[in-house]
């Protein structure tokens, strides 16, 4: 019984330490500017991917001058609104990094589902051995029955 939380528990913190790893290799190679929105948010797609996001487009400045792109942006803002935009080592927008929330969550689904899966097989692997057991113990009881059984009736043979 001892093992399903281990296990969880190794998955788990296997996953997490995971997404934190990457959260600070991800922290290191992008920096935040705040912008502003120059356009009202938008639903978006990833044409790789499918996935729907909401962008806008986004003005900021730094020292090699005034810059307009298309970002990620947040719940349905509205143009002159400020957001945090990521920007790779290159200047080019980036998504955010993990978060430590995804990174906990990660880790919490991967230790429930190590769990559970571990579970599910013992459980089967269980449930496998006693369905060999019961054949083997009703066929036992069979042969058995075979011997005893013109005994108690009074008949001989089939």
């Amino acid at each position: 019984m001892l093992l399903l939380p281990l296990m969880g528990w190794i998955a788990g913190s296997a996953v997490y330490d995971h997404y934190n790893q990457l959260r600070e290799s991800q922290l290191t190679e992008r920096h935040s500017v705040m912008a502003r929105l120059v356009s009202d948010a938008q639903v978006g797609g990833d044409g790789f991917t499918g996935q729907t996001r909401l962008q806008a487009r986004v003005q900021w400045q730094d020292r090699q001058g005034v810059h307009v792109t298309v970002a990620p942006v947040g719940t349905w803002q509205r143009k002159g609104s400020t957001a945090t935009v990521w920007l790779d080592t290159r200047g080019n927008v980036a998504s955010a990094p993990v978060t430590w929330d995804r990174a906990a969550t990660a880790g919490v689904c991967a230790g429930l589902a190590t769990a559970a899966g571990v579970a599910a097989l013992a459980g089967g692997a269980w449930k496998s051995v006693r369905v060999s057991l019961d054949r083997r113990r009703f066929a036992q009881w069979d042969r058995e029955w075979e011997l005893v059984e013109p005994r108690w009736t009074g008949r001989r043979g089939r």
